[in-house]
């Protein structure tokens, strides 16, 4: 079915709303949050939690290359292992911030 806009919008169309959904504009039906910050890893290429994707966070994703690390799983369904997919979401959202999610109250990003 078609997203709905308004107070009972679900942007991505993966059948949460905006406002429950951890990753608004990436269908996620499953929500995973394995870092446990309340933004799916389908917008989170933020891995030491510093509101921004950077080197360190770089380092990290290259030592999962290749392995089942759930947390730089990026494409659905989450099985891994860590791969091309991946490395184009993580290279994508390098210098920016996580997000958004609907579950981070008064922000469109992540914490």
């Amino acid at each position: 079915s078609p997203a709905i806009a308004g107070p009972v919008a679900d942007t991505d169309g993966d059948g949460v709303l905006d406002h429950l959904d951890n990753c608004t504009l990436a269908a996620n039906p499953a929500q995973v949050d394995t870092d446990g910050d309340f933004c799916g890893n389908r917008c989170d290429a933020d891995y030491d939690n510093t509101g921004l994707v950077g080197f360190l966070d770089f380092s990290q994703f290259s030592a999962a290359y290749a392995t089942f690390d759930l947390e730089k799983d990026h494409t659905e369904p989450m099985t891994g292992p860590v791969g091309f997919l991946d490395f184009s979401f993580f290279s994508s959202r390098y210098a920016s911030t996580p997000g958004p999610s609907g579950t981070t109250p008064g922000t469109t990003a992540c914490p």
